[in-house]
């Protein structure tokens, strides 16, 4: 399992080759912060896009220019399909922005708990 962290986001790729994030309590998230991970996440799955189970429990704003990051061509490359972990009212409305008006390349879900968010993402 390889672990690394940032200022505002832990990144693990599992030993079941799923890329997890989560991030740090009170987190905004900014472009700069978005391109960050997206850099981090190519790094840590070599360029060859995994499963990513994201946990955006702990964001509290995410910018729309990071939205829109999130949601092009250069961050797709790093991901197969995506988990999106939403358990408050702030992170459902943030992942329901993503989802709806964003519009990611790559297939994308909103799931309430992980155990769910992976069982989706180990599907074929």
């Amino acid at each position: 399992m390889e672990y690394r962290e940032t200022e505002k986001i832990k990144f693990t790729l599992r030993d079941d080759n799923i890329l997890q994030t989560e991030c740090f309590p009170n987190t905004i998230m900014t472009l700069e912060d978005g391109r960050e991970s997206t850099r981090i996440s190519a790094e840590m799955v070599n360029y060859a896009p995994l499963p990513l189970l994201c946990d955006l429990t702990n964001v509290v704003k995410m910018t729309q220019d990071c939205r829109k990051h999130f949601s092009g061509a250069q961050h797709a490359e790093t991901f197969s399909k995506c988990a999106l972990i939403v358990t408050n009212p702030v992170s459902k409305i943030i992942g329901n922005f993503f989802l709806g008006l964003n519009k990611p390349l790559k297939p994308t879900k909103l799931f309430t708990n992980k155990e769910e968010g992976v069982k989706w993402l180990k599907q074929v």
